[in-house]
């Protein structure tokens, strides 16, 4: 879907082509008689900012998938991310989906192993290129089928990785986001940008004004508190920095309420894997400019778009920006203060 602001916003971190969202801002007016004509100006589909220098809106998206258990911090390449899903993975322990679309990293990972839950997300980027490490060699051809995405493993095509020995394995596993999608778009023609995945502009919703929320799993927590410009974010009780040293923050916080599902797979120490739902329809919780705004997420199948609707139905917009998604397992909720 498209979004018309009516100023433009400052851009983010950066194929083929999708119709991009567009912002438009009124020129100033020349007469008291003449009628401004708003400037349409090109925007990131996942992000809703207008492109950096170097940053093409048409280029297709990157998905990688990035650990995020203790002994992977810090990690790296986050904070170029345009979005990043936070997935349930054996143990009640995360493991993050990171998307790169008019952003790129020179150094993205520790890179590790893919999940059934990745084919239906993946699915949202209209065909994409997938970067991981490892599987279970059951799970490939599902989440290949589901994602339509050219998958590209440290597996199967190690030279596009390089691992850090100066780091435990298996949390040592890297590349660049560059790097990754070439080997993708040089065995696989025709691939095309996404579609803007959410709306972006002001808000219709003030919501609730809060200073931070956690969120629990049974072996790993998460908080995000509002830093005045955007929310930064806590993990197992300490501040999220990566290796670059930044802090890890987003604009936006979108909180799902889903359903997991035994996937019929386990882990090699024998605990199930559990596979997020993320089509049909929940609750949902979105943080933006230091509110709270409550409604529902809806996605009626995996070809259908993620809508978030206010109690009233009316489409929620985010504010421009990069965008983390918290996939939290019923009967969780978030913990609002």
């Amino acid at each position: 879907m498209t979004m018309l602001t009516l100023a433009a916003v400052a851009a983010c971190g950066g194929g083929h082509s999708a119709k991009p969202s567009t912002t438009s801002s009124a020129s100033p007016s020349v007469s008291a008689t003449s009628s401004p004509k708003p400037v349409v100006v090109a925007t990131c589909p996942l992000t809703g900012l207008p492109p950096q220098h170097g940053q093409k809106i048409n280029r297709v998206a990157l998905g990688v998938k990035i650990d995020n258990v203790n002994d992977a911090r810090p990690q790296s390449g986050l904070d170029h991310a345009d979005i990043v899903w936070e997935e349930t993975v054996e143990g009640g322990l995360t493991r993050l989906l990171a998307v790169f679309q008019c952003s790129s990293a020179s150094t993205v990972g520790p890179i590790r192993s893919t999940r059934t839950s990745d084919g239906d997300l993946l699915r949202l980027l209209n065909g994409s290129v997938f970067g991981f490490s490892g599987a279970n060699p059951r799970v490939l051809p599902g989440v290949a089928a589901a994602s339509r995405a050219v998958m590209i493993s440290y597996d199967a095509l190690s030279a596009y990785f390089h691992r850090d020995y100066s780091r435990p394995a298996p949390h040592n596993v890297y590349s660049s986001t560059t790097t990754i999608l070439n080997a993708g778009l040089s065995r696989r023609k025709g691939l095309h940008a996404p579609h803007p995945m959410f709306a972006y502009g002001p808000s219709a919703f003030p919501g609730q004004k809060i200073h931070s929320v956690s969120l629990t799993w049974s072996s790993a927590t998460a908080a995000w508190t509002w830093g005045g410009h955007a929310w930064l974010r806590t993990q197992n009780g300490s501040s999220d920095v990566l290796a670059d040293g930044q802090r890890v923050s987003a604009n936006n916080v979108v909180i799902m309420s889903i359903t997991t599902r035994a996937s019929g797979f386990h882990d090699v120490l024998g605990n199930s894997s559990p596979d997020d739902v993320v089509t049909g329809k929940g609750r949902v919780w979105i943080l933006r400019d230091g509110h709270l705004i409550t409604g529902t997420w809806n996605r009626p199948n995996a070809a259908s778009r993620m809508v978030l609707k206010g109690k009233k139905g009316n489409v929620i917009p985010l504010h421009p920006g990069r965008t983390w998604i918290e996939l939290l397992p019923q009967p969780r909720s978030p913990n609002v203060s």
